[in-house]
């Protein structure tokens, strides 16, 4: 089905412009533009969805929230802050999960152009790839304009509201401590490629190795995508090609969980051998042997905060652009100690 997107993108116009032409909109639109839109409209038998256009305006109490992985603690931990909070506010939420896919986000945030939604919450963040953000940042424009308040619970480059945590800072903050330790040849496990949050986590790594006068080593930086796999992954990469690692800093905790796992089956003792941190604070941590050293993320009340952000852009307009961070802290736990003599 054809969204008003698909519309503007073959008119080469703005979403507004053909949203404008479509309702006889009082602000000028010229001939010959109404003309192209009206053209394409037709070529493309586009036809406004008549639910949307009847409920438009009229309170749905329906939040919409994108998730990168549903299967993810983190973002499980993140959606129960959203939906206790709407729930005590009267909204219902309905949640997408996109597998990290900006297609899909595409997809479902085109959905609810069609459809009326009291607001949109990214529980994930945001691609760097610039096709992408073009069309995010066009979507997000027309929902804007249907005053339908859009708010990110991570790094976005979007002109929306962002609650989130200072993940450049956080990542230097356990790198700092590691370095502390004593650890001097400390491995990086990254995040999915393309990913912002990915990239401003191994920012924070490469800058505390640079304070420290550490020379950086790409050999020690091995791909990632926030699974429990590519934690596996990144230990047989680690026994086979960089035997004098010390330490290894992921990018999330399933990786290091992963991680953890992958060493054990290699034989190499944690945290005798090498020690491992992790990324968010999720609650498995706690119970594997010996327990994961992490930067705690505030999950529950970033999806909290953001939906009080949400419904106050919604009835005052005063978070149009208002960025929150919480703060993070560091968990010390068993699996982090000074390296071996």
């Amino acid at each position: 089905m054809p969204t008003i997107i698909d519309v503007a993108r073959q008119a080469g116009v703005s979403p507004t412009t053909v949203s404008r032409v479509l309702n006889n909109d009082p602000h000028a639109v010229g001939a010959e533009t109404r003309e192209r839109v009206l053209k394409v409209v037709q070529e493309l038998n586009f036809t406004p969805n008549p639910l949307a256009k009847g409920l438009l305006g009229v309170a749905t109490h329906l939040i919409g929230v994108i998730v990168g992985d549903a299967s993810d603690p983190y973002y499980a931990n993140i959606v129960k802050g959203i939906s206790d909070t709407a729930q005590n506010e009267g909204y219902l939420t309905i949640v997408c999960n996109t597998d990290r896919d900006p297609q899909i986000e595409l997809r479902f945030l085109n959905a609810i152009l069609h459809y009326s939604a009291d607001g949109i919450v990214f529980a994930s963040g945001g691609s760097v790839l610039p096709d992408h953000q073009e069309q995010f940042q066009e979507i997000v424009e027309t929902l804007k304009l249907r005053n339908v308040p859009v708010v990110a619970l991570g790094n976005r480059d979007l002109n929306v509201p962002q609650v989130s945590i200072d993940d450049v800072q956080a990542a230097q903050d356990m790198t700092e401590y590691l370095i502390e330790l004593g650890h001097r040849r400390i491995g990086f496990i990254l995040g999915p490629a393309g990913m912002i949050t990915s990239q401003r986590r191994f920012e924070g790594y490469r800058r505390t190795l640079e304070k420290h006068g550490i020379p950086y080593n790409p050999s020690l930086v091995m791909e990632g995508d926030f699974t429990f796999e590519s934690g596996l992954q990144a230990a047989n990469q680690l026994v086979d090609q960089n035997p004098m690692v010390t330490a290894v800093f992921a990018s999330n905790d399933r990786e290091a969980l992963g991680c953890l796992f992958g060493l054990k089956q290699k034989g190499v003792s944690v945290p005798d051998q090498v020690s491992i941190a992790g990324f968010d604070d999720i609650e498995m941590l706690q119970f594997v042997s010996p327990s994961v050293s992490t930067v705690r993320v505030p999950m529950y009340e970033i999806g909290a905060m953001g939906i009080k952000q949400l419904l106050k852009a919604k009835t005052t307009k005063e978070a149009d652009s208002k960025n929150v961070y919480l703060p993070h802290s560091l968990v010390i736990r068993e699996s982090t100690v000074p390296p071996p003599d």
